[in-house]
């Protein structure tokens, strides 16, 4: 990537935050109360990184490449200009790697920001080896968040809201595909309600069985003939029967199993 970085003190007017082209997700004041706290004890530490561009809103001379939270900081603290380095020679998709990259470094993205910054910059088309290369992360890093974006639009949310994480994301790749969906809804569900389960704890015996599931088990029984005990105690599971049923199976089940023996 050839570029060329100039430094200067830039009024804040002239400069463009735009958050369709930032790849965290949107700023707001609550989120920069800490770090605008930080920059009036002890200024700014480092400059953000801006490229001029045409097409701007009026009065706007450059864009944001990364620093949007240092900037909407100082807008919040009322300053009136801000350090800045000015790149040139960048394209727009060496700018939005400019952009990942510095956030990733800061460790202040999710992982589902991760991924759909990626997804904006590669297009499926592109391999890994040659994203990892231009991002300088390693292959496993970007399938991972690759893989990411093959979940419904929910399970995604979850690794956003913290629900779902890394570490669960590499698990549940080891599950076969018919069961990834509802093994990372149920866990996410699961740590929603307050349930402290570690990350990466994602096999299917960790989970609570659902209805669906009980019911589907229960009709394989039935096509199989088998309409003893193990039915008998889906169905109370199901609510279908109550525990005196349950019993009455358990006692015949008893007799046969004794019955058996002695025959043998």
């Amino acid at each position: 990537m050839n570029k060329l970085e100039t430094f200067f003190s830039i009024p804040l007017s002239e400069i463009y935050s735009d958050q369709s082209f930032n790849c965290r997700s949107e700023i707001t004041n609550d989120s920069i109360l800490d770090l605008a706290q930080s920059i009036e004890n002890f200024g700014l530490q480092t400059p953000i990184c801006i490229q001029q561009k045409e097409h701007l809103p009026q009065g706007c001379k450059y864009r944001i490449i990364a620093g949007h939270r240092r900037y909407a900081a100082c807008l919040y603290l009322g300053h009136e200009t801000i350090d800045a380095k000015v790149v040139e020679n960048l394209n727009e998709q060496q700018a939005k790697i400019l952009n990942l990259s510095e956030n990733i470094d800061r460790k202040n993205l999710t992982p589902y920001e991760e991924a759909t910054a990626l997804a904006s910059i590669f297009p499926e088309t592109v391999p890994l080896r040659k994203m990892s290369k231009l991002l300088n992360r390693s292959l496993e890093w970007c399938r991972r968040r690759r893989e990411l974006l093959q979940y419904p639009e929910e399970i995604q949310l979850g690794f956003h809201k913290g629900f779902l994480g890394i570490r669960d994301l590499v698990a549940l790749a080891s599950l076969d595909k018919s069961v990834k969906d509802d093994v990372a809804r149920r866990l996410m569900c699961a740590r929603m309600a307050g349930k402290d389960i570690p990350m990466g704890t994602v096999t299917t015996r960790t989970l609570h069985k659902t209805t669906t599931e009980i019911q589907k088990l229960r009709s394989y029984f039935l096509s199989k003939k088998i309409t003893g005990l193990p039915v008998k105690i889906l169905s109370w599971v199901l609510g279908t029967v109550d525990e005196a049923e349950v019993k009455r199976a358990t006692r015949t089940a008893e007799r046969d199993s004794k019955r058996a023996l002695y025959d043998t």
